[in-house]
């Protein structure tokens, strides 16, 4: 199994609602859910900092987390990304 955590921030949680916003209206999650090799992808408020969300993802392998990385949605996620200006940080959880 291969597991991340990602971590997304913006500006303030203003940006990251409509950053969010659009990353559902996109499907990008759904999309995220049905392909093979994906065990979990969920997305999660900070608590603590209103700007800040962090995904917990598991692959079966990370040859499945790679292919994922190549697809049309993620690359459609990168866009929604870059126009709220997002930062990532992405570790391995081993």
């Amino acid at each position: 199994m291969f597991n991340l955590h990602v971590f997304y921030t913006a500006k303030d949680k203003a940006t990251l609602n409509q950053f969010y916003d659009e990353v559902l209206k996109a499907g990008i999650i759904k999309a995220t859910h049905e392909e093979e090799g994906n065990i979990r992808y969920e997305y999660y408020f900070s608590a603590e900092r209103d700007n800040e969300i962090l995904i917990v993802e598991q692959w079966k392998d990370r040859a499945s987390q790679e292919y994922h990385d190549t697809l049309p949605h993620l690359v459609k996620l990168g866009e929604i990304k870059k126009k709220y200006g997002i930062e990532t940080v992405i570790e391995e959880i081993k």
